[in-house]
């Protein structure tokens, strides 16, 4: 997280990094032990001091089961006798066959395959674009064990790290097993002969060391668990899915409504999460009762490094946590020395997680939902309750910053503040925490004064129906589009003849059935927040509530 954002996070390869430098000709060795893959069926030992990271669901869209990353970064030479920071990186795939064709009749196709510039393309995205088409791939054979033997395609291209070309050697071993492949894409520098001679080695002896073992239980190709699954089936999946990534667990709580995914060894500290988990689920559930028990159960991973953050999430610095809507996944990570800031954050992204929920997987203007996250990240722990407390701490205070913007004109007026969509809202300025400064300090003057904790020569009665009317709209304006979406899905499901019914057209409506939010169009949902804005802001004077609060702001907080 930035102290601006606790949310954003950005899409950067987990092997660029600014910190920790190591000579580009660090010596590698190939390690010691055997990392399992115990539901493809394989192992291999990988490189020594690497971290092994669980995948995020955006990588393993891209069909990775493993990732890794080198513990130091290395500087690399470029042009001009300078010096560039990079991480060398593995990622292991499971790809399965391509279908033989695509299509029926005469239009029928013949599907085309992936190359090995299709993979690095795919794995590097535009950071490569440039330099791949030209690049040349050298193939060869590499000998493993017990017979078995794989293709290795070697290419060399120009890495663009904001600015500097670093030159990147893409080395990747793919292995034709009976039910799919499996492919192992290293990325390393190259910039010298004797650091690729030294980098190429080293992925030889740690590809030589592949071998087949007996599955145990191999993990669900996208079947029926999600958050809503029964309990014991969430259960079991999570477990089998933490198994995967030697020194990760999983982790219950006594309420059954988190399951805590973490690879840190400081049960003290995971103790005190559980704990603040549990009440702020509590919080929340008192503070915006939903209208029917939420039955999906949250998932938290805790990782026990910076490092293990950026690399399982692809994000840079300055990230300390953030709730992924696509994957319904809390993020955190312990920094080292105190566990305090971890708290403030995880309170935040389980607002936002929760709201997910409630607003069956809808998202809320940016200044409730990000306004209310740093309200109650400020919260403390007292026993087992939070109470409220005036501001966050450790670098992510937000009153200073409204207070400065007031003094220095920077505000944006109210109804623009509260009226932005998330872009204009994340780019308003004139900081990256500006947004959430002003946000903040709204949500405390509604949420103080609803509480009996305003003075009156700032609050007005008619101020504590804005949240409750927001949120009503809100849901009821949600749950009756996605009630429509849902019986037109059915009624033409039941117009469908049999065949029809179990084929493609039934399929897509099932999909309309099940998750209708991902159905509902971008004019419906404006239509939606402008029906809440009208039932909650449209009921008062936001000229003189502008006026009230900024005052209330610099001579009360």
């Amino acid at each position: 997280m930035q102290p601006a954002s606790l949310r954003k996070s950005f899409l950067v390869l987990g092997f660029l990094s600014l910190f920790l430098f190591g000579d580009s000709a660090f010596a590698q060795k190939a390690g010691r032990s055997y990392r399992e893959f115990p539901a493809y069926g394989f192992k291999f030992k990988p490189l020594r001091d690497w971290s092994d990271v669980p995948v995020n669901d955006r990588v393993a869209s891209r069909d990775v089961i493993g990732q890794f990353e080198a513990m130091k970064a290395l500087l690399v030479k470029i042009d001009g006798n300078n010096r560039a920071s990079y991480k060398p990186s593995l990622k292991v795939m499971r790809v399965m066959p391509e279908a033989a064709s695509t299509g029926t009749g005469a239009k029928k196709k013949k599907a085309k395959e992936k190359t090995v510039k299709d993979l690095v393309d795919d794995l590097s995205g535009s950071l490569v674009a440039d330099s791949l088409e030209e690049a040349e791939v050298e193939t060869s054979t590499i000998k493993m064990g017990k017979g078995l033997e794989g293709t290795r395609e070697v290419l060399t291209v120009m890495l663009d790290t904001r600015g500097d070309e670093v030159p990147v050697t893409w080395d990747v071993t793919t292995i034709e097993l009976a039910d799919f492949k499996v492919i192992f894409a290293w990325d390393y520098p190259s910039a010298e002969k004797k650091v690729v001679k030294a980098w190429s080695a080293a992925v030889k002896k740690s590809m030589g060391t592949f071998r087949i073992v007996e599955i145990e239980e191999r993990m669900s190709d996208g079947g029926p668990v999600d958050s809503g699954s029964a309990y014991p089936d969430l259960l079991a999946y999570h477990q089998r899915e933490v198994a995967q990534t030697p020194g990760w667990d999983l982790l219950e709580t006594p309420s059954k409504k988190y399951l805590i995914k973490t690879n840190s060894e400081d049960r003290k500290d995971l103790k005190a999460v559980i704990a603040r988990l549990e009440a702020s689920r509590k919080l929340y559930e008192e503070d915006f009762p939903p209208e029917s028990p939420i039955k999906e159960v949250s998932i938290v991973r805790i990782c026990a490094t910076q490092e293990d953050f950026n690399t399982y999430g692809q994000t840079g610095g300055g990230v300390a946590g953030y709730f992924n809507p696509r994957s319904e996944e809390l993020v955190l990570y312990f920094p080292q020395g105190s566990a305090k800031m971890t708290m403030s954050v995880m309170t935040h992204e389980c607002f936002h997680q929760y709201c997910h929920f409630l607003f069956e997987r809808s998202a809320a203007h940016r200044w409730f939902d990000e306004g209310h996250g740093d309200y109650y990240g400020a919260w403390k722990m007292r026993g087992r309750k939070l109470v409220p407390n005036d501001d966050m701490e450790l670098g992510l205070a937000r009153t200073p910053e409204i207070k400065r913007m007031l003094r220095d004109g920077t505000v944006k007026p109210l109804s623009k503040h509260i009226r932005f969509n998330h872009p204009e809202w994340q780019g308003q300025g004139p900081s990256n925490v500006s947004c959430y400064a002003q946000s903040f300090s709204i949500i405390y003057f509604l949420r103080e004064g609803a509480r009996g904790r305003v003075k009156s020569s700032y609050w007005k009665k008619g101020y504590a129906q804005i949240i409750p009317n927001y949120i009503k709209t809100l849901n009821d304006g949600f749950r009756g589009a996605y009630g429509e979406i849902r019986e037109d899905a059915q009624n033409d499901l039941d117009d469908l003849d049999a065949d029809e019914a179990e084929g493609k057209a039934g399929d897509n409506l099932r999909k309309r059935l099940k998750s209708p939010w991902d159905y509902l169009g971008l004019r419906d949902k404006l239509d939606i927040w402008e029906a809440a804005m009208e039932a909650s802001w449209g009921l008062v004077d936001e000229d003189e509530f502008e006026e009230r609060w900024k005052k209330f702001v610099m001579k009360e907080m």
